[in-house]
């Protein structure tokens, strides 16, 4: 089923972002990483060159406008060091932030429940450093379904609800010969 549904997106990309030529203005922006698309969708920015893997050679300058980037990043994909290859971004458990503030960073998708045989999960979700930077300074999280949320308040600890109470005292052997 994924492949189909990555089929249909090559088929909505325009050609520009699989290496076609596009005519790159000299003041064009070039970003260290791959752009993740955001600001002015008509404005053409460029990748950097990519060290190939396994080689100390680089692929060429990959460029596009903002919207394709945006189309990429959105489904979280990423375009290969060879400029042509379009790939799937690698996922993190928990963004935090570091990094290049304009680097995309995707957050795995989350467990939201189901069956014993059959686990849901929300949306892969990815957005810059800057972005999830921002959300922790802000306490808040995304949660499962993709949403902004605020944080949750910690949930109170054993000690605290007990109020102290050894918890093996209804469990211990009283009397006897000691």
């Amino acid at each position: 089923m994924r492949c189909v549904v990555v089929g249909a997106l090559f088929v909505l990309l325009p050609l520009s972002v699989y290496g076609s030529p596009l005519t790159i203005p000299a003041a064009s922006v070039v970003m260290p990483d791959t752009p993740s698309g955001k600001g002015d969708p008509n404005t053409i920015v460029c990748r950097a060159p990519q060290r190939l893997a396994d080689s100390d050679q680089f692929g060429p300058k990959a460029c596009g406008y903002n919207s394709e980037w945006w189309q990429l990043t959105a489904h979280g994909k990423d375009l290969a060091p060879d400029g042509k290859t379009v790939i799937d971004r690698r996922t993190v458990a928990n963004p935090n932030g570091k990094g290049n503030p304009d680097a995309v960073t995707c957050r795995a998708p989350m467990d939201i429940g189901g069956s014993l045989r059959i686990r849901h999960y929300g949306p892969e979700v990815c957005e810059t450093n800057q972005f999830w930077a921002d959300l922790s300074k802000s306490r808040k999280v995304v949660d499962a379904h993709g949403m902004v949320v605020e944080k949750p308040a910690l949930s109170p600890t054993f000690a605290a609800i007990s109020n102290n109470i050894d918890p093996l005292a209804g469990y211990r052997m009283s009397g006897g010969g000691n």
